[in-house]
């Protein structure tokens, strides 16, 4: 969930342009007839709500798998590093790129 709705902030606008389909964003607006920013606060308070739920997961169920819970809140981690500051991905200016790379490479 978070990965979709971190993709959502980052891209919706610039997808759109490019005629995609509805977002999380959008649809948001639609259903409660808000402005964007509105709906916008909206899915970063959905993003807040389901870090709580992961972690509160993680430390009632210690039998589930570490590694796993890890994995998945590394990718969750990664999504939101990746889209914090716009579509990287469908916008050529390389900053995602940069970044990732910067993360995840020039380290080593």
């Amino acid at each position: 969930m978070i990965i979709r709705l971190a993709d959502d902030l980052g891209t919706s606008s610039y997808e759109l342009k490019r005629g995609d389909v509805s977002k999380s964003i959008q649809c948001y607006m639609y259903e409660t007839e808000v402005f964007e920013e509105k709906a916008r606060d909206h899915v970063r308070n959905l993003i807040g709500n389901t870090w709580k739920n992961i972690n509160d997961y993680r430390f009632a169920n210690p039998r589930t798998s570490q590694t796993f819970i890890g994995v998945a809140m590394n990718l969750a981690r990664m999504a939101q590093c990746m889209y914090q500051y716009g579509d990287g991905h469908g916008v050529g200016d390389l900053e995602t790129k940069d970044r990732v790379k910067s993360i995840l490479i020039k380290p080593l």
